[in-house]
């Protein structure tokens, strides 16, 4: 049976630690990181729709606009925080669809076979995620107290995260119910009871968070990842 895949592109943040400048606009390569990202998924075999929430639909029109002969792509407006901005796309995804695929607007270096392989694994289990091993050693710093995680233990979660909708739509009920405000929608999925596949994907697929991590970026891109 055949599921209709619905992507959701969150790029309604301010750009507070990029210094006010518009996440979506930035220039990697000569290509705004939008660009790039609509290329990315537009590329998959499996999505249907693109979804993009955003804090100014007006910005992004002229460039979806050279897009949409390729796939249907719809901007809607930002809520404000993270949590409202994936809901207001979730809710203008198409009506059949049964995949949703969430994924951070600040992560242009994505590729699409990662976004594949996330949507197979969400096929198999109704919930999965990229991921990567953490490297580094971690400290817990609570006031007076520390404590070192087993390191083989920690996972670093990243976007494109995946889930059947049955699945997310329970998630969004209890968290607006509970009032619950997450930094990423595996942990709405997760604190609903559900359990979601950890998917390894390539270290490069970095969030752009600060200006040096565009200067990372364009590296990367100049390297051909």
């Amino acid at each position: 049976m055949i599921q209709k895949v619905s992507a959701i592109i969150v790029a309604a943040g301010d750009g507070t630690r990029m210094g006010g400048v518009s996440k979506p606009l930035i220039l990697l390569n000569g290509i705004t990181v939008f660009e790039h990202v609509l290329q990315k998924f537009i590329r998959s075999k499996y999505i249907d729709e693109i979804v993009v929430a955003c804090k100014d639909t007006a910005e992004l029109e002229s460039i979806a606009a050279k897009y949409r002969e390729s796939m249907p792509i719809t901007l809607v407006q930002g809520g404000a925080t993270r949590n409202e901005s994936v809901n207001k796309a979730f809710c203008a995804t198409d009506k059949d669809t049964r995949i949703i695929v969430i994924h951070d607007c600040a992560r242009p270096l994505v590729l699409t076979e990662t976004i594949n392989e996330i949507i197979e694994a969400a096929f198999r289990s109704g919930a999965a995620t990229a991921s990567t091993p953490v490297t580094d050693t971690i400290k817990y710093i609570d006031e007076d107290k520390v404590k070192t995680p087993k390191r083989s233990a920690l996972k670093a979660v990243q976007t494109p995260q995946v889930f059947n909708k049955d699945v997310y739509s329970v998630a969004l009920a209890l968290a607006k119910k509970n009032n619950y405000i997450a930094t990423d929608d595996t942990t709405l999925v997760e604190k609903a009871g559900f359990k979601v596949t950890y998917v390894d994907c390539p270290v490069t697929n970095i969030k752009l968070t600060t200006p040096s991590d565009v200067v990372i970026a364009n590296t990367l891109i100049g390297g051909n990842l």
